[in-house]
């Protein structure tokens, strides 16, 4: 399996973020020539504005999708991303990925002072425990307990 991403699928990556920037940047251009389109006294001038305003709006969305397309087939390969369908490249192509996700469960885990490493295919054991309740003050204590914990009566 692949250990890192290549640099042909980190060139379609960082490809796709630049059409996703110049896409939201022309997008973003509507709004500015509308703010320009408030002052202009000329009805001509305003229309010919306002049709450029509404085609970078469209080119801008346009580039946004197609630029998240290309990046996600950049980040995830194109069988990871579903263009090709081919189930074990897709593995392949989104293990660095699942590896990286694993590796944070792995984090949580050790900061949680878990270890699973013991247990194999092994399920934790479920031992029932009996307890018993003091008659004075209803606080659970352990089966071979003769004084109750909370209050010290004899149980």
């Amino acid at each position: 399996m692949a250990k890192q991403i290549s640099g042909g699928r980190k060139f379609l990556y960082y490809l796709g973020g630049l059409l996703m920037l110049v896409g939201i940047l022309s997008f973003a251009f509507t709004f500015v020539a509308f703010l320009g389109l408030l002052d202009d006294q000329s009805f001509e001038s305003s229309k010919a504005t306002g049709k450029n305003a509404f085609s970078y709006a469209f080119g801008g969305m346009a580039l946004l999708i197609v630029g998240a397309v290309i990046r996600g087939m950049g980040a995830l390969g194109l069988a990871g991303s579903g263009v090709v369908l081919d189930p074990e490249r897709a593995r392949e192509e989104v293990e660095p990925f699942s590896r990286m996700a694993g590796g944070v469960v792995h984090d949580v885990l050790d900061e949680a002072d878990i270890n699973l490493s013991g247990l194999g295919n092994q399920s934790p054991s479920t031992e029932a425990k009996v307890m018993i309740r003091c008659q004075k003050c209803r606080q659970l204590n352990e089966e071979d307990s003769k004084f109750c914990q909370e209050c010290g009566d004899r149980i």
